[in-house]
């Protein structure tokens, strides 16, 4: 429009005019320079049409009449606001465009932010009560061996303080202690003569179990107390002493009731509990069956002592299932999804505070205790299932390259678990299918794993497809299950060796081969290596024999035992045999 209309002087029409106008750009609702052309322009048009009226009435009865040609105002406006926005160029049109759609675009993600961070959880499950109702068997509690195990140990606990000195000399063989240590042992060892029963009445219950709870009394699986697990180690350390003081009396028969009673207690710690249970179990029952092997390689057993042990011990193993189990950690991760996830619409999503320890991106990284320091690090305060099992927590956000390399990885790790996360339901379904995988792996030797070329850290992330929460949760399996088969190729050497001891004081020579143990009836079955597939390595030598297993390198070595980053002879290596006989004097516990 020009210039001039802008100057034309609104006020100069008749009044009804005046309002027409002023009404229509009220309704056009535009921006304002836009308005004060179209009132310029209307202006400029009543204008023209009035001047050739005569007088103020003849010019009110032609604009009333112009108004009604008009029409409607409202319509109108709207077709003015139209014809002015298609009139605008085209630049105007795509600036206009693009901040009216990143206005919504914001405007959605503002609510989107709303409704993501006021979720929450719906807690439908008290899997705390499912797994007391799981691990609690049909049986009266009179035949629970868990009071008297909590008794013993809790003795142990007030002892710990003033004891210290002594609870490290128990995790000593008597090789390493001097005669002075040994009688301080054996007087303390007499001391806590009553404890020592505890620990035997207990074994001597076919079950064991424990109501799981926390301090806090409530469901929730993450904060559930473990028992006294370090304690349960020193019990074992305990019996183990005990027995190598009664052998040295010669008393040999006492000497293997109690390590007898020290592989219950392990079994005991077995079935379906937590994984960290299970392994201060696994490490129980080793620390038993290398202490037989350290009692028969240094005294002369009769033949009739080693024949009840060997068969006591093929009773007590003829129900035992190596195999760990995940039931426990499968239901505590179904706890922490229903608590990190919501209900209802999308399935569930992820709720930022309930798994804070994401942000940013935490690696959770799984203690596999040796069994020498099973639980040995383990917190005298009683610390839940979890940070038992956690060592360490360590922080990867932060390369060298500084703040753009942190900032780059929060925003990418903010927008994957606000927009990508896998829901509840899918999450639930890759638990499921996770320990379903690793319920079939767990059925398999590491020497079965190999042969078939399985990857098994491959195939869980492929399941997990980057599911932040499980790829937290899930622990090391695939070294649990190493540990698990390690400890039964040890029992299995454990019984042969029990077996060519009674063969060569029966025949006054050893055994050509393992498979005439089975013929002669010392054996039931040819031992198998788990690390092999294969029954264990059996030689000849000079005046004994050599038994051993290929290890952890799947490689024979020809016997020969591999050592620790110190040099010193270690059973389970990666740089040697597990050798089992002979039984090395410096033999390191495991």
């Amino acid at each position: 429009m020009s210039k001039g209309h802008k100057n034309i002087d609104i006020q100069n029409l008749p009044a009804c005019a005046v309002e027409f106008i002023k009404l229509i750009i009220k309704k056009m609702r535009y921006r304002r320079k836009v308005r004060q052309d179209v009132q310029a322009e209307l202006t400029a048009h009543f204008e023209d049409e009035l001047k050739d009226c005569a007088g103020d009435q003849e010019k009110e009865q032609k604009a009333q009449q112009l108004i009604t040609e008009f029409g409607d105002v409202k319509l109108l406006a709207v077709l003015l606001r139209r014809a002015k926005k298609r009139c605008r160029p085209l630049w105007r049109t795509v600036v206009a465009r693009t901040f009216q759609a990143a206005a919504i675009v914001i405007g959605c993600f503002i609510l989107y932010l709303v409704w993501f961070f006021t979720g929450k959880p719906v807690i439908t499950v008290n899997y705390v009560a499912e797994l007391n109702r799981m691990v609690r068997p049909v049986a009266d509690e009179s035949l629970n061996a868990a009071p008297f195990y909590n008794e013993a140990a809790s003795r142990f606990e007030k002892l710990s303080e003033d004891n210290i000195d002594i609870f490290k000399l128990l995790s000593k063989k008597p090789n390493e202690v001097t005669t002075e240590q040994k009688q301080l042992i054996a007087n303390w060892l007499s001391e806590n003569e009553e404890t020592l029963e505890l620990i035997i009445t207990g074994t001597q219950k076919p079950y064991y179990w424990r109501k799981y709870s926390n301090r806090q009394n409530t469901s929730e699986m993450m904060a559930v107390l473990v028992p006294h697990l370090s304690e349960f180690r020193k019990l074992a350390f305990s019996l183990r002493w005990r027995t190598y003081l009664s052998a040295e009396k010669g008393r040999y028969e006492e000497a293997f009731d109690d390590i007898k009673s020290c592989y219950h207690l392990g079994q005991h710690l077995r079935g379906d509990k937590f994984i960290i249970e299970q392994l201060v179990g696994i490490a129980i029952e080793a620390i038993s069956v290398q202490t037989i092997r350290d009692i028969i390689s240094q005294y002369q057993i009769d033949y009739a002592t080693l024949t009840n042990l060997q068969k006591d011990f093929e009773q007590m193993i003829a129900s035992e299932d190596f195999v760990i189990s995940l039931k426990a950690e499968r239901m505590a991760t179904y706890d922490v999804i229903q608590r990190t996830f919501t209900d209802g619409l999308g399935d569930g999503h992820v709720i930022p505070r309930q798994i804070k320890w994401l942000y940013p991106q935490v690696q959770v990284i799984a203690a596999l205790p040796t069994r020498s320091s099973t639980a040995a690090c383990y917190q005298e305060q009683r610390p839940n299932w979890l940070s038992q099992l956690v060592s360490n927590v360590r922080h990867e956000i932060c390369e060298p390259g500084g703040f753009i390399y942190e900032s780059v990885s929060f925003v990418k790790k903010s927008c994957y678990i606000l927009f990508t996360h896998p829901n509840k339901q899918q999450t639930k379904e890759m638990a499921d299918q996770l320990y379903s995988y690793w319920d079939k792996v767990f059925h398999k030797t590491p020497g079965q794993i190999r042969a078939e070329g399985i990857d098994t850290h491959k195939q869980t992330m492929e399941i997990i497809k980057g599911n932040l929460l499980l790829e937290i949760l899930a622990p090391a399996l695939g070294r649990i299950n190493v540990i698990s088969y390690r400890n039964k190729t040890e029992i299995q050497a454990t019984l042969t060796t029990l077996a060519i001891l009674r063969y060569r004081q029966d025949k006054d020579a050893y055994p050509d081969n393992l498979k005439e143990l089975v013929t002669s009836g010392y054996l039931k079955e040819l031992p198998m290596d788990s690390f092999s597939d294969k029954p264990l390595v059996y030689r000849r030598t000079d005046d004994s024999f050599i038994l051993y297993s290929l290890g952890e390198n799947f490689t024979d070595n020809g016997g020969q035992l591999g050592k620790d980053t110190k040099g010193r002879p270690k059973l389970w290596t990666t740089n040697g045999d597990a050798v089992f006989w002979p039984v090395p004097k410096t033999e390191v516990n495991q």
